[in-house]
């Protein structure tokens, strides 16, 4: 029997339709997920913490290539900014100081300093929030220079071609492809797939808590009543008699860093308490967050105020070198504790998340 052209047009149409069909779901099954985050939300914690939340990403991120594009282009795009303003910002006050001594001979240095920083921090937030909106509404922004680059950065490190890439991020932005059918075997329940996330033995997490309680009950005291006592000891013999001479490394200025200190150092005692009471992990995870943000205002608190005199340190060297020393220590704690939070949140959300799904995953006894 022979086939008239409209046939012939529309099975040729639904053969054309079948196999792209099948081409979208063998894509989706090759890029999948590693976090189980929808694309548009997985996007927006791309660009919510810039290039750090794009490192975090980069790294947990192995298969979703819409989502390891939004986490190169957040990398690449707000890294470049981010260095831009701080060189803007380093000569801004370095042309401040120099006015101290040439006066205006410096302002129109001064003007275009301001200027150049103002614009790119402008920029930077103008871009932040931009990027976060349209990506969180299923939008694909590829930004001039930094879209190309970030593409060209994730097909290097996958060792696929630019143009493949491109084409598997569009898939990934596309229909997600529809989920296998149940299985015989029953999902294991909400609170199993929340609970399987905390980390080690409970007797484990009952010891890390009642040390870091212990910890934080001494700290407490110590600063409150016996910080006089970190010092540099000196002993003078006098007549036979021994005087001891006390010269603390600690000013008066630590009162301005004691009550958020305090807050801190009780807050930890009473969480980690909670914590051991109620061992779940949706109240660990919190706690943690909770207490690493609370820790890195309280270690910038101290940077900021910097209430250390090593200046009574007896060895010249080492008292002009541990200044520098203390900053970069306290550098490296707010850093950390920023990451260690903004990881433990980003992890929250993604095993909260695969809890929902597993709660409201059809069960075939």
């Amino acid at each position: 029997m022979e086939l008239s052209p409209e046939e012939r047009r529309r099975i040729y149409e639904e053969e054309k339709a079948r196999l792209e069909s099948e081409e979208k779901v063998e894509a989706t099954k090759e890029t999948g997920s590693s976090t189980s985050l929808k694309p548009n939300v997985a996007g927006l914690l791309c660009y919510l913490g810039v290039w750090v939340t794009g490192i975090i990403f980069l790294i947990i991120e192995r298969k979703n290539k819409l989502v390891r594009f939004h986490a190169m282009q957040s990398l690449v795009t707000f890294g470049t900014l981010h260095i831009i303003i701080a060189i803007a910002n380093t000569i801004r006050n370095w042309v401040s100081w120099s006015m101290i001594d040439w006066g205006w001979l410096f302002y129109p240095q001064w003007v275009a300093a301001n200027v150049v920083f103002g614009v790119f921090v402008a920029i930077s937030i103008i871009l932040w929030i931009v990027l976060m909106h349209r990506t969180y509404h299923g939008h694909l922004v590829k930004l001039p220079v930094f879209g190309d680059l970030a593409q060209k950065l994730v097909a290097k490190l996958d060792g696929i071609r630019a143009e493949d890439f491109e084409y598997q991020a569009k898939l990934a932005a596309a229909e997600p492809a529809p989920p296998p059918p149940p299985t015989a075997k029953a999902p294991p329940t909400a609170k199993a797939g929340m609970e399987i996330h905390l980390k080690g033995t409970r007797q484990g997490r009952i010891a890390s808590s009642t040390a870091t309680i212990v910890w934080s009950a001494i700290f407490l005291v110590f600063f409150n009543f016996f910080s006089r006592y970190l010092a540099i000891y000196s002993r003078e013999v006098v007549d036979g008699i021994t005087r001891w001479h006390i010269y603390p490394l600690l000013t008066p200025d630590l009162n301005l860093v004691l009550p958020i200190l305090n807050i801190t150092l009780i807050l930890s005692i009473v969480g980690h308490s909670i914590a051991i009471a109620r061992d779940r992990y949706l109240v660990r995870q919190i706690t943690l967050i909770v207490l690493n943000t609370l820790g890195m205002i309280t270690a910038l608190t101290f940077l900021r105020v910097f209430p250390f005199d090593f200046s009574v340190v007896p060895h010249a060297e080492l008292a002009a070198i541990l200044p520098t020393v203390a900053v970069i220590v306290l550098i490296a704690i707010t850093v950390g504790l920023g990451i260690s939070a903004l990881v433990r949140f980003i992890k929250l959300i993604i095993n909260v998340s695969q809890s929902r799904e597993v709660k409201e995953a059809p069960h075939q006894p």
